[in-house]
């Protein structure tokens, strides 16, 4: 986990302070940590089912805080920005990713063509939705596909409280096209077909959530 103490810290004097991207436990703990010092926090992720996301902390008396992150469509894989960058998803021929201003500039410097998000993406993402994932694993798939963390959804794998193929599934069974995980108060995850692996050695995959 991220030190969340220099985020509250700067915080505290009434400050607006926006933070790197911050994995699922670290979003929960920041945001309990602010309520409990007074403070108001706002989270931005770029996609609508985003995992990552940035926080931006603010005292009460502010109205409201603007977005800091840009969603970019890329034509090739782009290389780990660690806290710049957010979720990335495989869409058409190429990448859709969410920085931070940081982010946005080193893919420039980079040499990266950074163009646009498609309104169509964002749409899609609420229903069939294509991700880059690390492997077909229960765990790895359920949760991207889910947007929880991977711990999180392995504790309830081990819990039994997933199904895979009409079993109680284990974190480490391969979940293959055309198979449903059954997630138990997470809803149904579907994996239409592995459209192909990328060059970090990640799979595309298309899948069909439907939360329950």
């Amino acid at each position: 986990m991220m030190d969340l103490s220099a985020y509250l810290k700067r915080a505290r004097g009434g400050r607006v302070v926006r933070t790197a991207f911050l994995d699922l436990e670290d979003q929960a703990l920041l945001e309990a940590q602010a309520k409990a010092e007074g403070l108001k926090v706002a989270f931005f992720g770029g996609f609508p089912l985003a995992e990552r996301k940035v926080a931006v902390l603010y005292p009460p008396e502010v109205p409201g805080v603007s977005d800091p992150v840009e969603v970019y469509f890329l034509e090739k894989e782009p290389p780990d920005l660690g806290e710049a960058m957010g979720d990335v998803e495989a869409w058409e021929e190429g990448y859709l990713v969410a920085l931070l201003p940081e982010g946005k500039k080193a893919l420039l410097e980079a040499g990266y063509a950074l163009h646009p998000a498609p309104e169509a993406a964002f749409k899609a993402s609420k229903g069939a939705r294509t991700l880059v994932v690390p492997s077909l694993r229960v765990d790895a798939l359920g949760a991207k596909g889910f947007g929880v963390s991977r711990s999180y959804f392995v504790q309830g794998v081990k819990a039994g409280k997933v199904r895979l193929r009409g079993k109680v599934a284990s974190p480490k069974d391969e979940v293959r096209p055309g198979d449903t995980l059954l997630a138990e108060g997470l809803g149904s995850l579907r994996l239409l077909e592995v459209l192909g692996s990328t060059r970090r050695g990640n799979f595309k995959v298309r899948v069909e959530v439907e939360k329950g």
